[in-house]
């Protein structure tokens, strides 16, 4: 009897599979990291795991629907679509549901990290995004992609947020709009252009909240052989919204070089630095050196 159940569930699992898919991908990365404040300085170990199962399918009218999780070096996922999607796709674009922060981080993006990971955000500009469950929405024809969102922050304090990207032959551009009920409107221009081995990205970003500065960050990455060169330079000016790292009455500047070596097989040895210059406060220093790993 046993045998019988185990050839049943061998044909469902073979039968199923024609019409859907499951498959694993994952990153991780083992390091370490060197931070200074100016007073003090540490150096710790750093290292993380994520694994990200993707589902997907089609129906019999030619849909595409799927999702995806992950499962990181804490042992299981969050609850509460923290690290999930699941959409659905066709001639009218795609429906995305869950951890979907929004137009302007899928259109904008940011502009280069370096490192091999714990200290490459140091030169992001946050976005406004949205609290889970969110639903995004995205259409492309030819080189144009429009993208608009929603996010449920709370009752009566929910976030909306639209965006439009042109892309071909090496260049991009793009501009995004986001409103919160409680952080106001935000509005993001980004670009790139490639020139043969060099890479040039920029983003603006700027708030309607009264006397928060814009912020700007530009990056170049240059490509030899198997080393990328990185630079990267974000002023957040005085605005404590965009600015994670902000002090009251400070003007920051983060000026950022990196530099990462292709090994092959999906792992790289990767470092960097970041001078973070604070007027009327101390100046911090940031480095990590580690390796990444993608499977």
């Amino acid at each position: 009897m046993k045998k019988v159940l185990l050839a049943t569930s061998a044909l469902v699992m073979f039968a199923g599979a024609a019409s859907a898919e499951i498959t694993l991908s994952g990153s991780a990365r083992m390091g370490i990291v060197y931070a200074d404040d100016g007073t003090t300085s540490t150096t710790q170990f750093s290292s993380r795991i994520r694994i990200v199962f993707t589902a997907s399918g089609e129906t019999d009218g030619g849909l595409t629907f799927g999702g995806s999780v992950r499962n990181d070096q804490s042992g299981v996922g969050g609850t509460s679509n923290g690290d999930s999607t699941v959409f659905i796709s066709g001639a009218f674009g795609k429906l995305t549901m869950g951890d979907v922060s929004g137009a302007a981080d899928a259109l904008v993006g940011q502009t280069s990290g370096v490192g091999y990971g714990p200290n490459d955000g140091l030169h992001e500009v946050k976005f406004i995004g949205t609290e889970k469950t969110a639903l995004y929405y995205e259409y492309s024809a030819g080189a144009l992609t429009f993208g608009a969102g929603v996010g449920q922050m709370d009752v009566g304090n929910d976030t909306y947020n639209v965006g439009v990207k042109y892309a071909a032959d090496g260049y991009s551009a793009a501009l995004a709009f986001e409103s919160s009920d409680s952080d106001g409107d935000m509005i993001s221009l980004g670009g790139s252009a490639t020139f043969g081995a060099a890479t040039v990205k920029a983003r603006v970003s700027d708030t309607d909240v009264s006397g928060e500065d814009t912020v700007y960050s530009l990056s170049l990455d240059y490509v030899s052989g198997p080393t990328t060169f990185t630079v990267v330079y974000t002023d957040y000016g005085n605005n404590s919204f965009l600015n994670d790292a902000y002090s009251a009455g400070t003007d920051t500047q983060h000026i950022g070089l990196g530099v990462a070596y292709d090994l092959g097989g999906g792992a790289t040895l990767a470092g960097g630095i970041v001078q973070q210059n604070n007027t009327g406060a101390a100046d911090q220093t940031f480095a990590d050196l580690g390796l990444k790993f993608s499977f």
